[in-house]
């Protein structure tokens, strides 16, 4: 039986990975987006699961992503996230995916999921990717930061330094966040090299999309930020 591939999206405001079609189909269904674009979608409800069997970065239509390759039987996902935000930061699902790339190996049977949601009583929600393998949920690199009594806590990513703009609002120092981006793109490059597909490592046909090179060290330079955050306006498969 040959190799089904589906080339999947993020979708920002749910975190769900979902598969895209310009017309109606069974299983997925209608969204309309901001610009009332119509089109429909199949939710990964319960994440994405299979053998990794690689990882890379794809220089796609909406800009850079990692795409993890997943193979469940004749299924082949390419499950994407995006590199660098609006502001050329590294993007906070990329940074969630960051962090656990050093605990997955190709072979590892893997359960990926996103996040997006406020706990209640809190201010702030919860953004992320949450990756499981053989069940078991990973736990991956930590972030340094400054707690509430102003003791440093040290963690595997520098911490940033926070100060108030001329308006009296929180804004990380520019060098800190630099450092910060600068250490997650060091991993991100590390990681894919690891990761990446190599021809005829495996048996199967499912080559993963071709991975761009890393040229330099902030997201700003490094990747084009995503024009897609926060926009539901998915006309085309965003890989050629």
């Amino acid at each position: 039986m040959a190799i089904e591939k589906n080339y999947l999206q993020l979708e920002f405001g749910s975190g769900q990975f979902f598969d895209y079609s310009k017309d109606e189909k069974e299983g997925y269904v209608k969204h309309t987006s901001s610009k009332g674009n119509i089109s429909y979608r199949k939710y990964s409800k319960d994440g994405v699961s299979g053998v990794l069997e690689s990882v890379s970065i794809y220089e796609g239509k909406f800009g850079n992503q990692i795409s993890l390759n997943i193979k469940d039987g004749d299924n082949v996902y390419y499950v994407p996230v995006d590199v660098a935000d609006k502001k050329g930061n590294v993007d906070t699902y990329a940074e969630s995916l960051i962090k656990v790339l050093p605990k997955l190996n190709k072979g590892d049977k893997i359960t990926i999921s996103g996040y997006n949601f406020t706990p209640e009583g809190d201010k702030y929600s919860k953004i992320g990717i949450s990756v499981k393998v053989n069940g078991e949920k990973v736990k991956g690199l930590t972030n340094a930061y400054t707690d509430k009594e102003g003791k440093s806590v040290e963690g595997d990513i520098p911490g940033l330094t926070w100060k108030k703009d001329a308006l009296g609002k929180n804004k990380p120092t520019a060098v800190t966040l630099e450092a910060k981006n600068d250490y997650l793109l060091g991993a991100l490059k590390a990681e894919t090299d690891r990761l990446k597909w190599v021809q005829g490592e495996a048996t199967t046909t499912t080559q993963a999309p071709t991975k761009a090179e890393v040229p330099k060290a902030t997201p700003t330079e490094a990747f084009e930020p995503a024009t897609n955050v926060k926009e539901d306006d998915y006309q085309d498969l965003p890989f050629a």
